[in-house]
Parts: structure tokens; sequence; C-alpha cells
């Protein structure tokens, strides 16, 4: 799917993001849902959502995870928390990842969510090496914004 073909299907806002049916939402619709329903410590998903869609302008994607551990053959180290915690509707993760389009754009992301004091630790990963290693190939100019929740 070409870039301005995708742009055109994806949410817009908050309101729009609610209203999508399931079989309407893009991949990056349902991870900002996700990021919308989740609650806990500092974190605000309804507040973090909103302002995601506020800056759209200066990212390509969003997800939030969690951290794991290789374990090469065997399951990874606290790989499978979210799993663990489905049958009770709980989407355990803690870290907001922000594809920047451009190191600039990053710096502003990153500016943004400290001065909202929302208690995460924003950190901006915009070595190429790495961001190309993380995100498995090259991708330009391209940075990583990392948030991370208690």
């Amino acid at each position: 799917m070409l870039q301005n073909e995708y742009e055109k299907m994806k949410a817009k806002s908050v309101d729009q993001l609610k209203s999508l049916t399931l079989a309407d939402a893009t991949a990056q619709d349902i991870q900002l849902e996700l990021i919308r329903r989740r609650q806990f410590n500092a974190f605000d998903g309804p507040r973090v959502a909103a302002a995601l869609f506020e800056h759209a302008h200066l990212w390509d994607a969003v997800m939030m995870d969690r951290f794991a551990l290789s374990n090469p053959g065997k399951l990874p180290s606290l790989g499978l928390i979210k799993l663990r915690d489905l049958p009770d509707n709980e989407w355990n993760v803690d870290t907001l990842y922000i594809l920047a389009r451009d190191r600039e754009a990053a710096k502003k992301l990153a500016e943004i969510f400290n001065m909202e004091e929302w208690g995460g630790m924003v950190s901006v990963h915009d070595a190429p090496e790495d961001v190309d290693s993380a995100l498995g190939g090259c991708l330009g100019e391209k940075a990583v914004v990392a948030i991370w929740w208690d």
C-alpha cells in the first residue's frame, strides 16, 4: 500500500478512532486504541493518545510494548507477560515507542512529552546504526522516541 493511501485510511482523532469498527481499523489504529485504553501509575492512555493525534505530523508509527530478554532456544525472559495477562483483559505494556519522521521531529516529540510532565522517562534514539538495528533495516534519517513508565 502506498504511504498516501495509508494516510487517508488511518484515524485522525481520538473520536474517530473510537468510532471505527475493528474491520475498518488499520494496524496503527489498533495500536493507538490499545494505547488509549491503557491506564497505570502515571500513564494516562487517553491523554497520551490525544497528544499523539495532535502531533501526528511528527511521527510515522507508534506502538506500546514492554522489554523482553532474548533467550535463544527458550521462551523470552519477561517476554510473555502480555500473554499471561490477556485473560484478565489487561494489556501489560510500559514503553511507548514512536517512529519519528526525522531527528528534529524526535527532539520535538521528546520536548512535548517532557513538558507535559507525565511521569515517563523519555529517550531519543537517533544514531542510524542503532535505529536500523532495532527496526531491521535502513530507514534513512528516522529516529525513535522511547517513553518508559514505571
